[in-house]
């Protein structure tokens, strides 16, 4: 058995992706689960003096405003908005949106046209909400009568039923990914056995028979990776490559061996010459390179 490694180099890009790019995806996914998992029924009360807005989400938090900072409680249309940050979700609207009569507002709301300002001096943002009747909560508010309203709970079905199954995945890809790339380039492997030449990774192991085959030094042109990895230092995987449907297995796309056989393989021996006369003794016809 003849056994050959890939010349296996520092990359400081491959460990920036392999550490940073789970770090920053994490975030946002993390943010998802959290708002999903902490998501319940908006509501609005007026108690012992306040009002109090809890928006149902966890990222979205919540508001109470002293009665006496009250300054202002309005109808006001929704105009032209778009969500800053927070949750918009069909029927539920939590966080910081800005419209263009408006300015920037923090709102829960059930996402309609209309909706009951409040400012305050206690607050710097005004705070829009939409009771189903905005007469009446109005009237609550200046008189300080103790009132509640609970919104429809969201509907965040569909989107959770993709979260639970999307979530898992990413987050596993996202765990292996530093694996992937910092230990994939010191797992690969090329052995030349029994009539065949066997290229094992970090995640299995590929075979072709070396009888009939043909290899030869080679540089590759312009390559197109189909389905696989693509860091540097680290290629595996279907490719593109002279317009050709070829597997890779490399570390180095410089110093390259093409094998023709079942299938069009480029791997990146550190020691090809060895490489090549052990292919030869099994069959293979090795070629001399092409310039």
């Amino acid at each position: 058995m003849s056994e050959f490694r890939p010349p296996v180099r520092p990359s400081k890009v491959r460990a920036a992706i392999a550490v940073i790019l789970p770090l920053v995806m994490m975030i946002p996914l993390g943010g998802l689960a959290l708002m999903l998992l902490g998501m319940s029924a908006a509501s609005y009360a007026i108690a012992d003096g306040a009002l109090t807005v809890h928006s149902g989400d966890l990222l979205s938090g919540s508001r109470t405003i002293p009665l006496s900072d009250v300054t202002e409680v309005r109808a006001v249309p929704l105009v032209g908005g778009w969500r800053v940050a927070g949750t918009a979700l069909p029927g539920y609207c939590a966080g910081r949106f800005h419209y263009s009569n408006l300015g920037t507002v923090w709102q829960v709301t059930t996402c309609s046209s209309a909706g009951l300002l409040i400012r305050s001096r206690s607050d710097t943002q005004p705070v829009v909400i939409s009771p189903p009747d905005p007469v009446v909560f109005a009237d609550s508010l200046h008189a300080g009568t103790a009132l509640r309203v609970t919104l429809p709970p969201p509907d965040a079905g569909p989107l959770r039923t993709v979260a639970f199954v999307v979530l898992p995945l990413v987050f596993f890809t996202l765990l292996m990914l530093p694996v992937l790339l910092l230990l994939g380039p010191r797992r690969m492997r090329y052995v030349v056995k029994d009539g065949r030449l066997l290229v094992e990774t970090i995640f299995g192991h590929q075979s072709w028979p070396t009888a009939g085959a043909r290899a030869r030094p080679y540089t590759p042109g312009k390559m197109m990776r189909v389905g696989g990895t693509a860091a540097p230092g680290y290629y595996t995987g279907r490719y593109r490559e002279s317009g050709q449907g070829t597997r890779v297995y490399a570390t180095d796309l410089k110093a390259m061996v093409l094998f023709e056989g079942e299938a069009r393989v480029l791997v990146s021996p550190e020691d090809r010459a060895a490489f090549l006369r052990a292919l030869t003794k099994e069959g293979a016809v090795v070629e001399p390179e092409r310039g």
